[in-house]
Parts: C-alpha cells; sequence; structure tokens
C-alpha cells in the first residue's frame, strides 16, 4: 500500500492559507485580490480537508473544492463535510499531471490556489506541472499560494533526513520505517547530549522537534522518496518559466534586510534588485522555509508595499496589555501574545492604539475609529506632538503587521461578547473532538491545542447544559486519579469551566 493512503497527514489549519489572509496581502501590494466571502478556492494536496473545511465553514458563500492523490484521505474528508451539512466544499481524488483546465469546469478562473506542503515533496516533472497549472487555473487578478523548502537553510535538516534514511534502509513498511527512525531519534538524543559546537546544539533542537511531532510530518519530511529543496532565486526562474510572478511572502518581514539589524541592511544596501535581495537574507538568516504568493504575470499590480493601503485594513490584536500603559513619552511597554513571546512599542500613539485594539479583540476595528481616542488620551497624558505623529503610528503598527503580532482584515469585525447560557461547541470542532484530535480550527483559522479536561468539555457543548450542569458533568466523569494528580494550585472545577468557556468563546469554538 503507498504510505501515503495509510499515514494520514494532521489534519490542521493554515491561517497563512486562508482567503482572508490572502486577499489582504494581495491589495497590500496593489493587486485587486477578490472578496473572500464570494472567492472561488482550490487546494492542491488537500489530505483530509482539514485546512479546506474550516474555511468552508466560515465562508459559507465561497465555493471551494480540494484535489488529492490519496483516494482514501478524499473519503476521510468527503464524510466529515457530509456529516457537516457543508454545500459548498467538496472533495475529489486526482493526480496534479493528469488535471486539464481546459476540459474541467470546477478548474478555471480560481481566485486563490493553495499548495501546502506539496513543491518540495514531489518529483521535478510534478513540480514544473504544479506551476504550468496554477498560471492556468488563476483569475487575472487570483493568487497562488505554495510553501517549499529552501537552501541553504535546509542543509542542516538534510543531514538528518540522511541519517533516519540509513536507519530505515532495511524496512519496507511504513510502520516498520517509522519505528526505525524514531530509535534513531533516540539514539542521536543520548549521542549529542554532550557535544559542544554550534552544529551539535541545532540537530539537537532539532531531533527534539522530531520526536514530538506528528508520525506524518516525520515520515513525509524526513523519509520520503522525494524531497527537493532549492534556492529561492531557482524557485522564483522556475516561476517565471511558467507564467508566475513572485509578489511576496507570507512573512512580510522577511522581505526587509534591516529585519535582520542594522549591519545586514548595510551590507545588502547596493543590490538593486529584490529577488537578489530576498536570495541574500535566505544566505544570511540561513532560511529553510518560504510561503510564497504568486500572481499571472500579466496580471495588474504595483508589488510595492503601501502604508496608505495598509491604514484603509480593520486591525485586531490579540494581545494582553500590561495594567499601566504610559503615554507621557516613548518607554517601551511590553504586551503579551497569546501564544507566547512578548511584543514591545515606543511611540505614545501606537501604545495607545495598541491598547485599543488589545481590549477590543477579537473585534477587528479600523484605524479611524480608534484614532481619535487614542489621541485624546495621548494628549491628556502629556505626550504633546506625539498625539499628531501618524507616520511614526502607521510604521510602528505595519511593523507589528509584517511580524505576525496583528491582525490585519478587510472590513471591520464586531462579535457578541454575550455567552449564551447553555453554550453549544462548534459542530467541526466537536466532531473533531469526538474523532480524538487535539487540535481544533479557530475563528480566524488558527489551531488551538486542548488538554483532555478541555476537549472532555467540548464533547459536552450540546446547548443543553449550563455552566453548573457542566460543572457537575465533568466532577462526575472526570477520573479521580486525574484530579489527583492537577496542581494543588489548580483552581476548582467550576472556575476551570468558566475559563475554558470563556477561552472558546474568545476564539469562536463556540456557536453564535
Amino acid at each position: 500500500m503507498d504510505p501515503y493512503d495509510s499515514l494520514f497527514y494532521e489534519s490542521i489549519c493554515f491561517p497563512e492559507t486562508h482567503p482572508e489572509t490572502l486577499a489582504v496581502l494581495g491589495r497590500l501590494m496593489g493587486l485587486a485580490a477578490a472578496e473572500p466571502a464570494t472567492c472561488r478556492v482550490l487546494e492542491l494536496g488537500c489530505a483530509t480537508g482539514g485546512n479546506l473545511i474550516p474555511m468552508a465553514e466560515g465562508l459559507p458563500g465561497a465555493r471551494l473544492l480540494g484535489i488529492d492523490l490519496s483516494g482514501p484521505q478524499v473519503e476521510a474528508g468527503n464524510r466529515l463535510i457530509a456529516h457537516l451539512g457543508l454545500s459548498n466544499v467538496r472533495l475529489r481524488q486526482g493526480d496534479i499531471l493528469n488535471l486539464d483546465p481546459g476540459s474541467d469546469p470546477d478548474l478555471r478562473e480560481l481566485d486563490f490556489v493553495i499548495a501546502h506542503g506539496v513543491y518540495s515533496w514531489v518529483p521535478p516533472s510534478v513540480q514544473e506541472r504544479l506551476l504550468w497549472l496554477a498560471r492556468r487555473l488563476l483569475a487575472p487578478g487570483g493568487i497562488f499560494y505554495v510553501s517549499y523548502n529552501v537552501l541553504p537553510g535546509w542543509r542542516l535538516r538534510g543531514t538528518l533526513r540522511d541519517i533516519l534514511l540509513d536507519a530505515c534502509r532495511n524496512e519496507g513498511e511504513p510502520q516498520a520505517r517509522l519505528a526505525a527512525a524514531q530509535s534513531a531519534l533516540g539514539r542521536l538524543t543520548s549521542g549529542l547530549e554532550d557535544l559542544p559546537g554550534a552544529a551539535a546544539l541545532l540537530l539537537r533542537d532539532e531531533v527534539r522537534r522530531l520526536q514530538t511531532a506528528p508520525a506524518s510530518y516525520l515520515y513525509f519530511e524526513y523519509l520520503a522518496e522525494h524531497h527537493h529543496p532549492v534556492l529561492f532565486r531557482d524557485f522564483a526562474r522556475s516561476c517565471e518559466a511558467a507564467g508566475l510572478r513572485y509578489l511576496c511572502d507570507t512573512e512580510l518581514h522577511t522581505l526587509f534586510p534591516a529585519s535582520l539589524g542594522d549591519s545586514v541592511e548595510a551590507a545588502l544596501a547596493d543590490l538593486d534588485d529584490g529577488l537578489d535581495v530576498e536570495q541574500w537574507l535566505d544566505f544570511i538568516g540561513n532560511r529553510s522555509f518560504r510561503q510564497s504568493l504568486l500572481i499571472r504575470d500579466d496580471a495588474e499590480a504595483e508589488e510595492i508595499l503601501s502604508l496608505e493601503r495598509f491604514a484603509a485594513f480593520s486591525l485586531c490584536a490579540d494581545l494582553r496589555a500590561p495594567a499601566k500603559v504610559p503615554l507621557r513619552d516613548s518607554h517601551p511597554v511590553t504586551f503579551a501574545r497569546s501564544g507566547g513571546g512578548n511584543v514591545e512599542v515606543s511611540h505614545p500613539l501606537t501604545k495607545a492604539v495598541l491598547a485599543a485594539l488589545s481590549e477590543a479583540y477579537p473585534d477587528a476595528l479600523p484605524l479611524g475609529s480608534v484614532l481619535p481616542q487614542a489621541q485624546r488620551s495621548v494628549g491628556e497624558a502629556g505626550g504633546g506632538s506625539s498625539a499628531e505623529d501618524l507616520d511614526s503610528l502607521l510604521a510602528e503598527l505595519f511593523g507589528l503587521f509584517a511580524r505576525g503580532a496583528i491582525q490585519a482584515r478587510l472590513y471591520p469585525r464586531c462579535l457578541d461578547r454575550v455567552l449564551a447560557g447553555r453554550p453549544r461547541a462548534r459542530p467541526l470542532v466537536r466532531l473533531l473532538v469526538e474523532d480524538g484530535y487535539q487540535q481544533v480550527p479557530t475563528r480566524d483559522h488558527g489551531n488551538l491545542d486542548l488538554d483532555p479536561l478541555a476537549a472532555r468539555l467540548i464533547g459536552l457543548l450540546d446547548g443543553t447544559r449550563d455552566v453548573v450542569e457542566l460543572r457537575k458533568a465533568l466532577e462526575t466523569d472526570w477520573k479521580p486519579e486525574q484530579r489527583r494528580g492537577a496542581p494543588k494550585d489548580k483552581p476548582g472545577m467550576g472556575r476551570q469551566v468558566k475559563g475554558l468557556i470563556g477561552l472558546f468563546h474568545r476564539y469562536g469554538l463556540l456557536e453564535g
């Protein structure tokens, strides 16, 4: 059996592929990208639809199609679609080499084409066909998202791939190959433990990452027959030969030499060609992975980032502001990111705007609706001329957006903050939890990790119980040994239930 039919990919969302994200980046670069609410989307290499199905759930007016080589994975995804009753998405089995836009009405004038985890992991003939196909699938303002591994950054991981391929050289079945590779990772952990040097440190970190990664990632990234990382410059040339033009990467901060420091900016200052700059940024930053956006070579796009266009978007910030935000001067203030890490800002007006956006999350607010009060707050705090310094505000906000610290949306979003008395989880979330998934899709196409208690609570959120009844249900069936093993300072079950429901509401896991 083909390992791709027996070893399913992990079913999760890839936030960078969502039509809203792609449209924002396209319009930021002067492309007339389609409206996400009514767009046409194709995902090549969709597996079981873990990325595409949540999109369809949140975009009922869009039409989405997934194509994958694995019939069993497509069947599993279509069963989930049928259980959810979604009529705007479907998956079908197909081979990229055999797809024909000329004879297939589903493959014409597409607004967004997605190929995540495909390009570097297929033979060169399929790579060439994928780019050729994308050019002929796209509508005039369409966007092609493609991810791929790049050189020289992937060289270290390539060394680890060589080691693991050798470890499973005598095994034929996927599970036996996985077992041999995992055994080799354990041996590497022991062997590298006391070795000095940067190379040993990097290899230890990569081994630890792989030991907790899904089995499908380990297999198809390190053990599969085909793996072809490329230089970015060579990739761009292949795209040009297929009639595609590079627009940008989803990680916008990597487009700027200053993101790696003043010395890098000075070293690359004499380079005039944008592709040369990006290639050198890959060299200096040792980049190993890219998520690029491509457009048709005849598409009308300015291909220049515009702060004016950025200012027209609505912004949201999943951040926690400090208890006190000083607005009088440029003393740095730290905002906590929900997924870990911090964001530091210094301009008084930026601090005021970011505090307002953080308080309003998950709402997305136009900058114009936040700015007047922020300016008044800075003025009243004695910030003086800082209250009128819109250029510095936009530059700092754009920097936050480019690093993924805040999000931009095409239009404002105002959500109901009132929790239902008897909360109900979204059907997709409940079905995934029932199937044993430990990650579920959020409102904004992210992934939320669930511990066993949170997963059990999701299973109870069918709209028939209030908070008190949910607490009693959990206390009844939650294993006593699990409660005994909890830290002594763990809040009581009632507080945990309220906290989890608040978290689910914040990230859109509940209906309404």
